[in-house]
């Protein structure tokens, strides 16, 4: 079978947009779980500030009636509001966190024009483009529909990439605009910075209940055990907005290089292009919410094993361009160098 048919673009844009409702589904239900505990928390708090805590707290606060009458409409209207806040402010909370500043024509004609003649050949609307006045060598593609589509390259990224690399980077982000990438992330992006937000609330509430007020030697024994059932339930929370963030399939980096090796005929390109970006590509300043859209992100954290990284392995991504053609530059040939120099400065390429 060829490479090509393994990478398959239209079921993976379905998968997307299918994921996206999902999403949208299953954060109301996410967030009505961690608000539940939370208020349950206060609950047993301020009862037994008032003198009634007591080891039956349980039956009077229960948990499924804090989370069926009390919290449902809370829920819903704060998922409602930070849906509407993702929706029309997407851009400029992306790129207020990586300091992006919008580019033009006149300032970037080169950029400007490859981004514009790669639209062209689709029949797409040109997305906005942004830089990022960094050394770092990075690019990401954001947006959720045609008015917030933008395109963000780092300063460092246009001063070491030539004309072929640079178009292959901006089709590779254009790619993940076509394949509706930029909105599944996007979504993911919204729904958990809340759930984290909510999980550190949950962590306050449980030190509140552990270490202040309502507690007796009655009620030393359900405290215990309240916290217990907290900080499972924040546990759990939190790892599932992890699984939410990197549950997004690693293959959409394969599928925007398949994407720009679609667009520019030039895999060589892209290999090249990612072997200079693998040499410098962390940008400390942006939040790892928002590197998950880098081209590559380093930084995945505690990623056991790869089973949470955002990014698949640059080399395994530069094995399969060569599957479609492309081939790994040579190492250039080093100048002749005395035997006293200082050893350290590895080929680029190494």
């Amino acid at each position: 079978m060829p490479p090509t048919a393994t990478l398959g673009l239209t079921s993976y844009r379905q998968s997307n947009n299918v994921k996206s409702v999902l999403l949208l589904a299953a954060f109301p239900l996410l967030l009505l779980v961690l608000l539940g505990v939370i208020f349950f928390v206060f609950d047993l708090f301020i009862d037994g500030a008032r003198g009634s805590y007591h080891p039956d707290a349980f039956e009077l606060f229960s948990l499924p009636s804090v989370l069926g009458t009390r919290s449902a409409p809370i829920v819903m209207g704060i998922a409602a509001v930070w849906l509407l806040i993702g929706y029309f402010f997407n851009d400029a909370i992306i790129h207020m966190a990586t300091g992006a500043k919008p580019v033009t024509r006149e300032a970037q004609p080169q950029l400007y024009n490859l981004l514009e003649n790669l639209c062209i050949s689709r029949g797409l609307k040109m997305p906005r483009l942004y830089i990022i006045d960094t050394d770092e060598m990075n690019a990401y593609a954001s947006g959720i529909d045609d008015k917030s589509y933008a395109v963000t390259v780092t300063r460092g990224l246009l001063d070491a990439l030539d004309g072929p690399e640079l178009e292959a980077v901006l089709a590779h982000e254009l790619t993940h605009i076509v394949d509706r990438d930029t909105r599944l992330l996007i979504v993911t992006i919204v729904f958990t910075g809340m759930i984290s937000f909510l999980a550190q609330m949950l962590w306050r509430s449980i030190r509140i209940v552990a270490f202040t007020g309502g507690r007796s030697r009655k009620s030393g024994g359900a405290v215990i055990i309240l916290v217990i059932i907290a900080a499972v339930a924040m546990v759990i929370g939190y790892l599932l907005a992890l699984v939410l963030r990197f549950a997004l399939s690693r293959r959409r980096e394969l599928q925007a290089d398949a994407g720009s090796v679609a667009l520019t005929k030039n895999p060589d390109a892209l290999i090249s292009a990612l072997l200079k970006i693998s040499k410098n590509p962390f940008v400390q300043h942006v939040p790892s919410e928002v590197r998950q859209m880098f081209i590559e992100n380093p930084d995945s954290g505690f990623d056991f094993g790869g089973l949470f990284a955002t990014h698949p392995p640059i080399a395994q991504r530069i094995r399969i361009l060569e599957q479609l053609g492309g081939h790994v530059p040579e190492e250039p040939t080093a100048p002749a160098q005395p035997a006293a120099a200082a050893p350290g400065n590895a080929s680029p390429w190494a």
